[in-house]
Protein backbone atom coordinates (compact mmCIF):
# COMPACT_ATOMS: atom_id res chain seq x y z
CA UNK A 1 0.00 0.00 0.00
CA UNK A 2 1.30 3.48 -0.82
CA UNK A 3 1.62 6.09 1.90
CA UNK A 4 -1.11 8.21 0.32
CA UNK A 5 -4.46 8.92 1.93
CA UNK A 6 -7.61 10.72 0.88
CA UNK A 7 -8.83 13.60 2.99
CA UNK A 8 -12.24 15.23 3.10
CA UNK A 9 -13.00 17.68 5.91
CA UNK A 10 -16.45 18.10 7.47
CA UNK A 11 -16.41 21.35 9.43
CA UNK A 12 -18.86 22.99 11.82
CA UNK A 13 -18.51 26.77 12.27
CA UNK A 14 -19.77 26.81 15.86
CA UNK A 15 -16.96 25.25 17.87
CA UNK A 16 -16.05 25.88 21.53
CA UNK A 17 -12.33 26.74 21.38
CA UNK A 18 -11.78 28.11 17.88
CA UNK A 19 -14.14 29.27 15.16
CA UNK A 20 -14.70 27.16 12.10
CA UNK A 21 -13.65 30.18 10.05
CA UNK A 22 -10.23 30.14 11.75
CA UNK A 23 -9.88 26.42 11.10
CA UNK A 24 -10.89 26.86 7.45
CA UNK A 25 -8.26 29.59 7.03
CA UNK A 26 -5.58 27.30 8.50
CA UNK A 27 -6.63 24.34 6.34
CA UNK A 28 -6.44 26.40 3.15
CA UNK A 29 -3.12 28.04 4.17
CA UNK A 30 -1.44 24.68 4.80
CA UNK A 31 0.19 23.24 1.64
CA UNK A 32 -0.63 19.68 2.78
CA UNK A 33 -4.37 20.29 3.19
CA UNK A 34 -5.21 23.25 0.93
CA UNK A 35 -6.61 21.01 -1.84
CA UNK A 36 -8.67 18.92 0.57
CA UNK A 37 -12.38 19.43 0.02
CA UNK A 38 -14.05 21.18 2.94
CA UNK A 39 -17.76 20.72 3.59
CA UNK A 40 -19.15 23.24 6.06
CA UNK A 41 -22.12 21.75 7.93
CA UNK A 42 -23.54 24.23 10.42
CA UNK A 43 -26.71 25.86 11.73
CA UNK A 44 -25.46 29.31 10.66
CA UNK A 45 -27.37 30.51 7.60
CA UNK A 46 -26.17 34.12 7.56
CA UNK A 47 -25.43 35.01 3.93
CA UNK A 48 -22.23 36.87 4.95
CA UNK A 49 -20.91 33.72 6.66
CA UNK A 50 -21.80 31.61 3.62
CA UNK A 51 -19.95 34.03 1.32
CA UNK A 52 -16.97 34.23 3.66
CA UNK A 53 -16.61 30.43 3.75
CA UNK A 54 -16.68 30.20 -0.05
CA UNK A 55 -14.20 33.08 -0.30
CA UNK A 56 -11.86 31.18 2.04
CA UNK A 57 -12.05 28.03 -0.08
CA UNK A 58 -14.93 25.94 1.27
CA UNK A 59 -16.26 23.59 -1.39
CA UNK A 60 -19.78 23.09 -0.03
CA UNK A 61 -21.84 24.97 2.56
CA UNK A 62 -24.78 23.14 4.10
CA UNK A 63 -27.15 24.67 6.64
CA UNK A 64 -27.93 21.99 9.18
CA UNK A 65 -31.66 21.57 9.85
CA UNK A 66 -32.57 21.93 13.51
CA UNK A 67 -35.20 19.18 13.74
CA UNK A 68 -34.20 15.50 13.81
CA UNK A 69 -36.03 14.40 10.66
CA UNK A 70 -34.59 17.23 8.57
CA UNK A 71 -31.09 16.60 9.96
CA UNK A 72 -31.39 12.86 9.31
CA UNK A 73 -32.45 13.51 5.71
CA UNK A 74 -29.60 15.99 5.18
CA UNK A 75 -27.04 13.45 6.46
CA UNK A 76 -28.47 10.76 4.15
CA UNK A 77 -28.14 13.09 1.17
CA UNK A 78 -24.64 14.08 2.27
CA UNK A 79 -23.71 10.39 2.32
CA UNK A 80 -24.90 10.07 -1.28
CA UNK A 81 -22.89 13.16 -2.20
CA UNK A 82 -19.75 11.71 -0.57
CA UNK A 83 -20.18 8.48 -2.51
CA UNK A 84 -19.79 10.24 -5.89
CA UNK A 85 -17.24 13.01 -5.34
CA UNK A 86 -13.56 12.70 -6.19
CA UNK A 87 -11.19 13.53 -3.33
CA UNK A 88 -7.51 14.32 -3.94
CA UNK A 89 -4.80 12.15 -2.43
CA UNK A 90 -2.51 13.65 0.18
CA UNK A 91 1.03 12.51 0.85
Amino acid sequence: MSGRRHLLILLDLNLPDMTGIDILERIKANPHTRRSPVVVLTTTDDSREVQRCYDLGANVYITKPVNYEGFSNAIRQLGLFFSVIQVPEIS
